[in-house]
């Protein structure tokens, strides 16, 4: 059985009533489609016949469309418009793009601060960005062109095929600049220890980041503190950002806010390395994907010269400063 069972048999018809309706014209309709003017009244009349429906008041030297003609035109203008677009987008050239899948906290916190210098960078293909949560179930996903992920598992991927070390993480405690101003109201100098009395930001429910930070604090504070958890780096940043409290965090994903003085890092704080590693699982075999990868360690190590500096210039002590 048809799914269609009140349409004619003969879309020849169809097409001569759109032309007519639509030129309101018989002559014109004609010229249009390249027959006789009597082939095109003679198909309408044949399609009125089979629907049992007048379409068409036929007058001396013009046409007029009744009530159901004009309902049968609108719906097979859209149609025909429709089926249109789709028939000539298969014409139309593909916009090239390169997808590029990264940890949620790298897409937002790096990212997103490079998208004018890709897009210069690659003016032909559009760039997409798509932040994942879980890395390692991503990495077996296939759309995408490039992963950027972090782990905790770093052997496993050392030298592993189609995956390129970027960098590690290096941590410290960090709070917005306003909240040091409150609290130099009594001291004249937020120093390390002030800023340990904080409440703290925690981005996961075990604490783990503080925990491992501290374990490496030569004089831990006995003080009990505040502590509150967002299950997420970015809201624990955001929190940060607002003033609400302190968190151990990677420098090199909060670089701006402390070169642009929203953050504060405390003096003679130790930068440690946590256990996760980041890394690019290439997917796409190109010259200009090859040439992104080449392009993100290049600015990776650019931030990392930059945090040096910081380091330097904030006495800062640990990993950062050992690297050559």
């Amino acid at each position: 059985m048809t799914p269609y069972p009140s349409l004619p048999s003969s879309h020849n018809g169809l097409k001569a009533f759109e032309v007519a309706a639509r030129l309101m014209s018989f002559t014109l309709a004609a010229d249009e489609l390249n027959v006789t003017q009597s082939a095109i009244s003679r198909q309408i009349k044949q399609l009125e016949d089979e629907l049992n429906a007048s379409l068409i008041i036929r007058k001396h030297r013009a046409i007029e469309l009744t009530v159901q003609g004009h309902d049968l035109y609108v719906a097979l203008r859209e149609s025909y418009g429709n089926i249109e677009s789709v028939i000539a987008s298969w014409s139309e050239p593909k916009q090239k793009r390169i997808v590029i899948k990264a940890t949620l906290s790298f897409a937002t916190r790096v990212l997103i601060s490079k998208v004018r210098e890709l897009n210069e960078r690659y003016p032909d293909y559009e760039i997409v960005i798509v932040p994942v949560i879980e890395e390692d179930e991503a990495i077996n996903s296939s759309e995408y062109d490039l992963l950027i992920f972090h782990t905790r598992f770093k052997k496993r991927y050392d030298n592993a095929p189609d995956i390129t070390f970027l960098r590690e993480e290096f941590m410290a405690p960090v709070c917005s600049t306003n909240l040091t101003h409150s609290a130099s109201s009594t001291n004249k100098d937020t120093d390390l220890d002030s800023i340990l009395t904080m409440p703290r930001l925690h981005p996961t429910l075990d604490h783990h980041d503080w925990k491992v930070w501290l374990a490496d604090v030569e004089f831990p504070p006995k003080k009990p503190v505040r502590n509150t958890s967002f299950l997420s780096l970015d809201m624990a940043l955001s929190a940060c950002l607002s003033g609400e409290g302190v968190t151990v965090t990677d420098l090199l994903l909060v670089l701006q806010d402390l070169q642009r003085g929203f953050l504060y890092c405390p003096k003679n704080a130790k930068i440690q390395n946590s256990a996760w590693t980041y890394f690019i699982h290439q997917r796409t075999h190109s010259p200009v994907i090859n040439d992104l990868i080449d392009w993100l360690k290049i600015e990776t190590e650019k931030e990392i010269e930059l945090l040096k500096a910081l380091s330097h210039q904030n006495h800062w002590s640990g990993v950062i400063c050992d690297q050559q």
